[in-house]
């Protein structure tokens, strides 16, 4: 990852953890329109997660919720343990168990956050 990449992926984890989703999301886009790699999915999968808890916290849309965080999970189910220093097998488990919540008609306590990890 270069520098500027790296810097924009640092932005989008620090959004992501403030709850700003939307603006997570929009940096997140940002390097996927420009990453030719196989880390494209890595990141749309997080821009996924990013817009489901947009569609949680901000439009009260449980059904969108729901498919965002699918398509998340499929995508970052693709990789396996940690991968640009985040633990994706907690991501994972974080937004499997906010989906299975809203599926039973419950809100989720916590909400996750990405942890990096040097």
């Amino acid at each position: 990852m270069n520098a500027y990449t790296r810097s924009r992926f640092l932005t989008a984890v620090k959004l992501f953890n403030e709850k700003e989703y939307f603006e997570c999301h929009e940096v997140l886009e940002d390097i996927w329109f420009d990453v030719r790699d196989d880390s494209r999915d890595l990141y749309q999968g997080l821009l996924h997660a990013a817009v489901g808890l947009y569609h949680l916290t901000k439009k009260n849309n449980t059904k969108g919720t729901l498919i965002q965080l699918n398509k998340a999970a499929d995508k970052l189910g693709r990789f396996e343990g940690k991968i640009k220093e985040i633990d994706l097998a907690k991501l994972l488990k974080q937004l499997k168990s906010i989906a299975l919540k809203i599926q039973k008609k419950e809100q989720p306590k916590r909400l996750p956050k990405i942890v990096i990890t040097i």
